[in-house]
């Protein structure tokens, strides 16, 4: 869709507000990151999944999630549910995201996004 309309990401994610990582990926790996290990990188904690800052909630699957999942369990200390980081956004993975936006003073609806992003790849919570 961006490229029928012209647009890079980091263009995308200018006009729209998103955060995006810039060099996350790259440093992080260079650094000899590994899928599933959480990092601290010059911008943020990086678990080797995803880089981004995508809009990501409830029925959501894949790498995004599986980031936002290694965060919350490895960066911050949330449980998401039993089955850990599965790539699956369920009601353990929304409760989890809901306790870290409550942590940090953010609207508590289970739903990453920039601004849970923001704090997801920041300081770990005081819980």
């Amino acid at each position: 869709m961006l490229k029928r309309a012209g647009l890079s990401v980091a263009a995308a994610a200018v006009l729209t507000g998103a955060v995006v990582p810039v060099g996350l990926a790259s440093e992080a790996f260079a650094a000899g990151a590994k899928a599933g290990v959480c990092k601290d990188t010059v911008d943020g904690a990086y678990c080797g999944y995803y880089s981004g800052s995508a809009y990501t909630d409830r029925g959501d699957a894949g790498a995004k999630v599986k980031e936002v999942q290694a965060l919350l369990i490895q960066h911050h200390g949330y449980s998401v549910g039993p089955k850990g980081v599965d790539g699956y956004f369920g009601a353990g993975t929304e409760s989890a995201v809901k306790r870290l936006q409550r942590a940090h003073g953010l609207k508590a609806d289970g739903i990453v996004g920039a601004k849970t992003w923001v704090w997801l790849r920041g300081e770990p919570a005081d819980r």
